[in-house]
């Protein structure tokens, strides 16, 4: 179990070889805050060749993460814009150790008392919390009629309501209606970046 004092939160927005806006964030060891960076920032040099599938997209990003994160990165999140994709997607969130798979308004619990939720269509978050708190910032956060940036300050203002001193929160990129972004969350200090 890890000590809230032992883990930091990172984030970086920049630009793939591509052309295409990224964000990347995430929960590392707090003294291993650069290289988490530095490591990720390998995702500069994925390639999507021109292809526009939902699946293939998170998929990619998901499988080029697995390669590249080493064991001081517990979770993280990643956004990134394609245009001209159909379907909301270019969002994934959890454990760059974790099995890949779609999101299924899956809860999933990490080591070092993370709780990961992720929907279909986002937003996802992380938090540092139990399991119960992950799922009242889930069913007072997520109401159908809200937009998905509504629903990202919906998350941001539960886990300040509930305490939660860490955490992240991921959008998807593409599709309609999607506006690539992410959030920080560590003590004090809120972070957001927008695509």
């Amino acid at each position: 179990m890890y000590n809230i004092n032992d883990l930091t939160t990172f984030m970086v927005k920049t630009i793939t070889e591509e052309s295409y806006p990224i964000i990347i964030c995430g929960i590392c060891d707090k003294n291993k805050r650069q290289e988490s960076l530095d490591n990720l920032l390998e995702l500069k040099k994925i390639k999507f060749n021109g292809l526009k599938d939902p699946f293939f997209i998170d998929y990619r990003l998901a499988e080029k993460v697995k390669t590249i994160s080493t064991d001081y990165i517990k979770a993280l999140g990643v956004s990134i814009v394609i245009g001209g994709v159909h379907q909301s997607t270019g969002g994934i969130i959890g454990s760059p150790k974790s099995n890949i798979t779609s999101s299924d308004k899956d809860i999933e619990l990490l080591d070092g008392g993370l709780v990961v939720v992720s929907i279909p269509g986002g937003p996802g978050f992380i938090v540092k919390s139990d399991e119960i708190t992950a799922k009242k910032i889930y069913r007072e956060s997520m109401l159908k009629d809200k937009s998905v940036i509504n629903r990202v300050l919906s998350i941001l203002s539960n886990i300040i309501k509930y305490d939660v001193n860490l955490g992240l929160i991921i959008t998807d990129g593409c599709g309609p209606n999607s506006r690539g972004s992410a959030v920080t969350i560590e003590n004090d200090r809120i972070c957001m970046r927008i695509l």
